[in-house]
């Protein structure tokens, strides 16, 4: 978004209204048009900046942290079985790779494909991860039977285009699965500007359910199935949030799980400070979080909003 124009990324509309400033200095507007809620990010950094390689570290503390969270890794891939026992996988906005090394292992034949972050490209049985932009690649991957997108559609600059790409690499009887936070959550009408998955200016895009809808309506996909209560995000929005109106460093619980590098200008003492009010905070929240995110998805406002998507016609 480096026009001088404030345009809407999902119809490009210019009427927009001001919803609140966000706690990283960045206002979030409303479009007058299509009612998408989205970042204005017009004095944001390049994505070069915003999203870094890294390569993370082998610590003991950090391998237990990730064995943990792999349990919401397993109520991920059992969304996708669900639906596809089995089949080829592109995992778009890989990260790491850690989905798309789960979903190899369990017998997928899998692609991580991530444009910015990724460490080093990587080839294993049934796994490959590649850092590319998907334009430059698009033709070499073949297609697909499921293509996931986990907390991805929100950074996208213009998200139709790039889904509709993605429509093109699904087999016939493919599906796209799509998870982004939710605009209209509890959370972040208890948090607002402060709120852990507004996340500007990554964030571009906040979506609710009628605008996520409009979005893959008009890159051609329709909506098959919502799953309301995904825990992984729900729990980490209460804990990271309420940590965050605390401790002076923001997500950093968050930045030492995914150990990408953010924490470096931190001396040892602030981050040992900062890891035991983390620990200590967590716990309870965590306690708290889980009823109150449950109750939140029956009310259709959990923190995430996740869905299964096939090809409009097919």
């Amino acid at each position: 978004m480096t026009d001088a124009r404030l345009t809407c990324p999902l119809c490009g509309g210019e009427q927009t209204s001001p919803v609140f400033p966000s706690r990283q200095g960045y206002d979030i507007v409303r479009c007058s048009n299509c009612r998408l809620a989205f970042t204005d990010a017009r004095t944001a950094p390049p994505p070069s900046q915003l999203y870094p390689p890294f390569e993370q570290s082998d610590t003991a503390a950090q391998r237990s942290a990730r064995q943990a969270l792999s349990l919401f890794t397993l109520q991920r891939a059992r969304l996708i079985e669900a639906v596809k026992p089995t089949g080829r996988l592109l995992d778009y906005g890989a990260g790491a790779g850690g989905f798309a090394r789960f979903m190899a292992n369990r017998g997928f034949d899998t692609v991580g494909l991530e444009p910015y972050s990724l460490g080093t490209t990587l080839e294993e049985k049934n796994l490959k991860l590649v850092r590319a932009p998907l334009a430059s690649v698009r033709d070499s991957l073949g297609t697909f039977d499921v293509i996931t997108m986990w907390h991805v559609l929100e950074h996208l600059e213009q998200p139709v285009p790039l889904l509709e790409v993605l429509r093109s690499l699904l087999r016939p009887d493919g599906m796209l699965v799509v998870s982004v936070p939710n605009f209209s959550s509890w959370q972040s009408a208890v948090f607002k500007g402060g709120w852990f998955h507004l996340d500007p200016p990554r964030h571009l895009l906040q979506f609710e359910p009628d605008t996520l809808e409009t979005c893959l309506s008009r890159a051609g996909f329709r909506v098959t199935k919502n799953v309301p209560f995904l825990p992984e995000y729900g729990t980490s929005g209460w804990i990271q949030s309420a940590l965050n109106q605390v401790l002076p460093h923001p997500n950093f619980l968050y930045e030492w799980v995914k150990d990408r590098g953010a924490l470096s200008s931190m001396s040892t003492t602030a981050k040992a400070a900062h890891f035991v009010a983390s620990v200590a905070g967590s716990a309870p929240l965590f306690a708290a979080s889980i009823p109150v995110e449950f109750l939140a998805a029956r009310q259709n406002k959990a923190a995430a909003l996740t869905v299964v998507a096939r090809a409009d016609g097919r």
